[in-house]
């Protein structure tokens, strides 16, 4: 098999980024029991204390 001379090997233009990456910016930690909770969570939902929202 010949190739054409002018075959080039595909490069890609954009990166996929990972959906982990999305989902892990999503969650943080409870600083009473150390469980994952959603950022905008005002309660934990594993030890039911009170959260503070973080400002960006």
């Amino acid at each position: 098999m010949s190739r054409s001379r002018h075959a080039r090997p595909r490069m890609r233009l954009f990166r996929r980024r990972s959906a982990d990456d999305l989902l892990q910016r999503s969650f943080r930690t409870c600083p009473g029991c150390a469980a994952d909770v959603h950022v905008f969570a005002e309660v934990c939902r594993h030890c039911g204390g009170a959260l503070e929202l973080l400002r960006a």
